[in-house]
């Protein structure tokens, strides 16, 4: 039976990109094993599509870990720069845009995929359409079974199946259980970078209006108090898509990273207008208007569907209520409150929050539970917010660890 050098699990963007570097680095017998049809499903598909690779503003304070001093080790190996230098030296064009995040110039996300598939070609042994059911420690290598009853033996194993989100691109969570038979814990797992389920009573009617807002976010307990936002709190501006199940958009998208259920979104439907400007406006039409109804008071103010809504809400707001409608109102429009009751889960979610701790891994991200075996990207206990930041641990977990194994594999020889 032949025996690799290394044994990469999962075609995604650590395993293409671990399965490159080790190519580039001179290591031979390469074999990168992919579940689906062909390398990089997922990877096609991030950034909306367009291919968002990492952000100009990285550092470890965009993640979510319990060790933000291994993630910062691992940007400080392989960073922003490092990842644009690479994918540039394949053939690609890489700009930023505004606030930092970094596409390709096609702005599609399959030029990535291509740009590294095209490397692999000739250099990695790559089978597609491959699943792995078991993997074990055989003496000084590695056994990986697979479901057409194959077996393949390697001196490294690295692990980069990816999580749970999006499991129709073939990440279903079975890593972690690959991990686990290594004797690897897993910490509990949620979707993240998803749509969120809130409280329907006041944005029924609502489905398809969107609007630029700024939306914080209102830790459970204090919000259910009535208490205002703190200075520990969240604040999103962006993008906000009411649904049928509660909301979505790009602001949404990149708050959930921070929220968990029994949070309380805090809407401002006019953040570019001060408290006093939104109440004189107001209240100047109700003076003018004395019998005009809530929802027309806010006509030319905002949505008029919002308006119903906000009507609606204001009689039952968190706000003292000895304030006369206007005010009321005007409070609704810069602090309209939504309590929140879940997600649509890892089937819409870009990525997953848990996983194995970095603690289990020591620098070069292989375990500590078996010499040899290395985990990857989704796996471990890292997520990071919106923009780029989950593709650049991706891809600096792949490169970290194919140093480490090329490192092993000189020594070996």
């Amino acid at each position: 039976m032949k025996e690799y050098a290394a044994i990469i699990v999962g075609g995604g963007a650590s395993g293409m990109f671990c399965a490159l570097r080790l190519a580039e680095s001179g290591v031979k017998d390469v074999l990168l094993l992919e579940r689906n049809d062909r390398l990089g499903r997922k990877l096609s598909a991030t950034g909306n599509g367009q291919g968002n690779v990492t952000n100009t503003a990285m550092s470890a304070e965009h993640y979510f870990s319990g060790d933000a001093g291994r993630v910062a080790s691992v940007l400080a190996r392989f960073g922003a720069e490092d990842l644009i230098g690479a994918l540039s030296a394949l053939g690609g064009i890489f700009l930023s845009d505004a606030v930092g995040r970094v596409y390709p110039a096609s702005r599609q996300a399959a030029s990535v995929t291509d740009l590294l598939r095209f490397a692999l070609e000739g250099r990695v042994e790559v089978r597609t359409g491959v699943r792995v059911l078991s993997a074990r420690r055989d003496g000084a290598l590695f056994s990986v079974r697979t479901d057409g009853g194959k077996e393949f033996r390697g001196r490294a194993l690295v692990l980069a199946c990816g999580g749970k989100a999006a499991p129709h691109f073939g990440t279903d969570g079975s890593g972690y259980g690959l991990a686990r038979a290594f004797g690897h814990t897993v910490t509990p797992l949620r979707p993240s970078l998803v749509q969120l389920k809130t409280e329907q009573t006041y944005i029924r009617g609502l489905k398809g209006v969107r609007a630029d807002c700024a939306v914080r976010l209102l830790p459970g307990a204090a919000a259910a108090k009535g208490m205002p936002a703190s200075r520990g709190d969240v604040c999103l501006r962006g993008d906000l898509l009411f649904t049928d199940y509660g909301v979505s958009g790009d602001v949404i998208f990149r708050l959930s990273a921070f929220c968990r259920e029994g949070d309380v979104l805090s809407v401002d439907f006019l953040p570019d207008c001060a408290p006093s400007a939104v109440a004189a406006a107001i209240r100047g039409k109700a003076e003018r208007y004395p019998q005009m109804r809530g929802e027309d008071l806010l006509r030319g103010i905002v949505n008029s569907a919002v308006g119903k809504c906000l009507a609606k809400y204001s009689a039952n707001a968190p706000f003292s209520q000895d304030r006369g409608l206007a005010d009321r109102l005007a409070a609704c429009v810069k602090d309209f409150r939504l309590p929140v009751v879940g997600s649509l889960g890892f089937d819409y979610a870009q990525v997953t929050k848990g996983g194995v701790p970095l603690g289990e891994v020591d620098d070069d991200l292989m375990s500590r539970r078996a010499e040899g075996l290395y985990l990857l990207g989704e796996l471990l206990d890292v997520d990071g917010e919106c923009g780029g930041y989950n593709l650049q641990w991706a891809f600096s977990c792949g490169a970290v660890a194919a140093a480490a194994v090329a490192g092993r594999e000189y020594a070996h020889r």
